[in-house]
């Protein structure tokens, strides 16, 4: 790395630790958790600076007015004190505690959006996608993108090249769960597919999309994986040769969490259903289900 970059780099800790809430987390990469109308436990998304000079601010995602103004206010101060250049506005996907600034901040800064194909399709009524990104793509100069399907069609994770970082958006969380929806077009199989893929590249640290910095992420990502299959096998296991209705299942399969959030857990354990399908072990008729074994 070049001695301008790194200078300019140690300028954006310096900027980052005169604004409230924010936190300089590895060269060049700056936390801001901003209010979200998020799913509890979690109140905030984090939004993400990626410095230097091709900076892009992943998940502007805030609806809220004075926090968009505290995100400008630190962009700006990276611009005029760090020398950082901003190029764009990333989208990690399309939920709406990801993507809730994105439309105001692009016309205030004359930035571009951002998104995988598949997040641009599902925010074509909303928001207007300015680039397109996919897998292994190049962003922020050197971070990596990584198609990671499975919470969502088009959820991408950021990856750098030149340390062992890994920006994570809605993969993992350090507060709160993740949802795996199958009307939202989520998969169960590809969920599992892309844990794997990111505990295979080894990251040194992960920022998810809510809650702190995680600094053991590869106990976190063999955990999710342990979590999803474990809770697959009670499905499993709840099932015989008679036809049941996944409400029916609920208190078995989901007896260990408090029934407030069974209507959250009812679309996981949907796809979990159709994941033991795909690999043959239960079939479907209409709304219900049963072992085949």
């Amino acid at each position: 790395m070049c001695a301008a970059r790194s200078i300019a780099d140690d300028r954006g800790a310096v900027v980052a630790a005169r604004h409230a809430g924010a936190e300089s987390i590895a060269t060049a990469v700056i936390r801001l958790p901003l209010p979200t109308p998020t799913l509890p436990p979690a109140t905030t998304t984090n939004h993400i600076l990626l410095g230097g000079e091709h900076a892009v601010v992943v998940d502007p995602a805030s609806p809220d007015k004075e926090a968009q103004a505290r995100l400008i206010a630190l962009i700006s101060d990276l611009q005029r004190d760090a020398g950082w250049h901003f190029e764009g506005l990333l989208l990690t996907h399309h939920h709406r505690d990801h993507v809730g600034a994105a439309s105001a901040l692009a016309g205030r800064l004359a930035l571009p959006v951002i998104a995988h194909s598949q997040t641009a399709s599902r925010l074509a009524d909303r928001i207007v996608v300015d680039r397109l990104i996919g897998d292994g793509d190049i962003v922020a100069g050197q971070w990596r993108v990584l198609h990671t399907p499975g919470h969502a069609p088009g959820h991408v994770v950021l990856h750098d090249r030149e340390g062992a970082g890994m920006i994570a958006g809605d993969m993992v969380a350090a507060e709160g769960t993740i949802i795996v929806d199958p009307a939202d077009g989520g998969s169960m199989a590809q969920y599992l597919a892309s844990l794997r893929r990111l505990a295979a590249l080894a990251p040194t640290w992960l920022v998810p999309a809510h809650g702190g910095v995680i600094r053991e992420p590869a106990a976190v990502l063999d955990f999710y994986i342990r979590h999803r299959l474990e809770r697959e096998a009670r499905v499993l296991d709840a099932l015989d040769r008679r036809w049941r209705a996944p409400l029916r299942l609920l208190p078995t399969v989901y007896g260990d969490v408090p029934r407030l959030v069974w209507p959250i857990a009812l679309r996981s354990l949907d796809a979990h259903l159709i994941h033991l399908a795909e690999q043959g072990l239960i079939e479907r008729r209409r709304d219900t289900w049963r072992r085949l074994a």
